[in-house]
């Protein structure tokens, strides 16, 4: 599989990108972290973690957006058949909350108490929640469609994973927090990536050039899923969702 030639994307089916109730129930859930965070030990990086990668996804979302890098349907707010269309700037704002503000503020949460059993038992019912509510869900239409390896994608990972390299030389008494925060994200996307790609919510659709030099699809096997998925949490996630620790707390 080559990086440079050929082109993977991953597909999202169902309704999760286009469901705004969904996107507004996940930003309840990290304010209420923050909140309690905030409320028990008096700390701000919740909420500092929150608020910056939430404004700088959007800000991401727009580009993928323009771009036409993530082509994403409208997105919507309602119940059964008072559904409505929201503007598309709104829904990318919603679309940033959840895609970096959920992710990091959880896992900067939840890593920083790993080991406080407590905490682990509302991380898992949380979990449950996730998948349960995933699991309901009817696999009717394509949502979304984007590209990992863009240039525009691989340019933005190898600036976020230099800059994550050099913060983590000159602050190395952060190394053991970022880990943990790194653990706990990891841990919660792969399940949720497990569990959408097995109820088909999820796929990936690779072009490889032929030897005419034009591009055909492959026929996708379950390896080639974990390799594409793999980068998307272990990269595109993980490491890249670090440079926000590094910009907010450090």
């Amino acid at each position: 599989m080559s990086l440079m030639n050929n082109k993977y994307y991953i597909v999202r089916l169902g309704d999760f990108a286009t469901n705004g109730n969904t996107k507004i129930l996940y930003f309840i859930f990290s304010l209420f972290l923050c909140i309690e965070e905030y409320i028990t030990i008096k700390s701000f990086d919740c909420i500092k973690i929150m608020l910056g990668s939430s404004i700088i996804w959007s800000i991401i979302e727009l580009f993928l957006h323009l771009s036409n890098t993530r082509i994403i349907k409208p997105m919507q707010i309602g119940f059964g058949n008072n559904k409505r269309n929201i503007n598309t700037y709104l829904g990318i704002c919603l679309q940033g909350i959840q895609e970096g503000g959920f992710v990091t503020t959880t896992g900067l949460y939840f890593g920083d108490r790993i080991f406080n059993f407590k905490y682990l038992i509302c991380l898992h019912l949380f979990i449950l929640f996730i998948i349960l509510n995933i699991i309901i869900k009817k696999n009717n239409k394509e949502a979304s469609k984007r590209q990992i390896n863009s240039n525009n994608s691989i340019i933005f990972m190898t600036v976020s994973t230099l800059y994550n390299l050099k913060i983590i030389y000159q602050y190395p008494n952060h190394i053991y927090r970022q880990f943990k925060m790194f653990c706990m994200m990891i841990y919660i996307c792969s399940i949720w990536t497990y569990v959408v790609w097995y109820n088909n919510f999820r796929k990936v659709e690779i072009l490889i050039k032929d030897e005419n030099n034009k591009y055909v699809e492959k026929k996708i096997n379950n390896l080639d899923s974990l390799y594409v998925l793999g980068y998307d949490v272990i990269f595109e996630i993980g490491i890249a969702y670090l440079t926000f620790y590094n910009l907010f707390i450090i």
